[in-house]
C-alpha cells in the first residue's frame, strides 16, 4: 500500500507544483530510493510540461513516473497503482466551487484518497479569508475520512519564507489564526525563499546531509522533518 500525499491551498502561488517535485526528486533517489511517482490533475499541468522540457535536456533515465491524468482517470487507476508505489504525488488545482455541495467538489474527489495533506502558506500572497474558506471544507472532509482506515493527516508549514521581511511578521499572526481556527499543527521549520527552489526539475534532489550550499541545507532540515511525519 502506497502512501497519497497532496500539497492544497486554495490560494495560489504558494508553492504547490513546486513542493510537488521537490520532494519526489528527493524520496526517489539516494538515501531513500523509494518507487515514487507524480500524478498531475491540474488544469494547468505545470509538472508535466517541466518533464517534457526534462526529457528534451536530459538523456539519462529519470528517477520516477509523471502521469497526466484527470479525476476520472485518477480514480479507475489508483487502487492498482497504490499497489505498485510507495509513494504517490497528486497535485492538483485547490479552487473550491462554493455552488457545489462538497460531494460534488472536484478537490473532494482527490481528498478522499490522499493519506496525508501539506498546506503550504507564503507571506505577500496569503489570503487568510480564502484559507480559512479551504480549512473548513477540508475539516469536513477530514471528519469524513476519520471514520475509514485510511484517515487524513493535515499539517501546514511555511514557505518562501523571507528572512528579515515586514511581511512574515503578518504572516506569522496569520498563521496562528489558521491553528486556532483549524487545530492544524505546523512544521517546525520553513523552507526559505532561494532562487534554487524556483529553478527545481523533475530530476535534481536536493537533499544533501553533508552540503555546505544553504538553500540544500535547508531543504534537507525540512525534508528530514516532513520524512518523520509521513513514516
Amino acid at each position: 500500500m502506497s502512501k497519497i500525499i497532496s500539497f492544497g491551498n486554495q490560494k495560489g502561488g504558494v508553492g504547490k507544483s513546486t513542493l510537488t517535485v521537490m520532494c519526489a526528486n528527493a524520496l526517489s533517489q539516494h538515501p531513500f530510493n523509494y518507487n515514487v511517482c507524480i500524478v498531475d490533475c491540474d488544469n494547468q499541468k505545470s509538472i508535466v510540461e517541466t518533464r517534457k522540457f526534462d526529457q528534451e535536456d536530459y538523456e539519462e533515465d529519470f528517477p520516477y513516473e509523471v502521469y497526466d491524468m484527470d479525476i476520472p482517470l485518477l480514480q479507475a487507476q489508483l487502487n492498482e497503482m497504490d499497489k505498485t508505489f510507495d509513494f504517490i504525488f497528486i497535485d492538483a488545482a485547490g479552487k473550491l466551487d462554493k455552488e457545489l455541495p462538497i460531494e460534488q467538489q472536484e478537490i473532494s474527489k482527490i481528498l478522499m484518497y490522499v493519506d496525508y495533506l501539506f498546506l503550504p502558506f507564503r507571506a505577500g500572497t496569503f489570503n487568510l479569508d480564502a484559507t480559512l474558506t479551504y480549512l473548513e471544507f477540508v475539516q469536513k472532509v477530514y471528519t469524513i475520512r476519520k471514520e475509514n482506515n485510511r484517515p487524513l493527516h493535515l499539517h501546514g508549514l511555511i514557505n518562501m519564507y523571507r528572512l528579515r521581511s515586514r511581511m512574515n511578521r503578518f504572516l506569522i499572526q496569520e498563521v496562528e489564526e489558521v491553528k486556532n481556527f483549524a487545530n492544524i499543527s505546523f512544521m517546525e521549520n520553513s523552507l526559505n525563499n532561494y532562487t534554487l527552489y524556483e529553478d527545481v526539475d523533475t530530476i535534481t534532489s536536493y537533499y544533501e546531509v553533508n552540503s555546505k550550499n544553504k538553500s540544500k541545507i535547508n531543504f534537507t532540515l525540512w525534508f528530514n522533518e516532513l520524512i518523520k511525519i509521513i513514516f
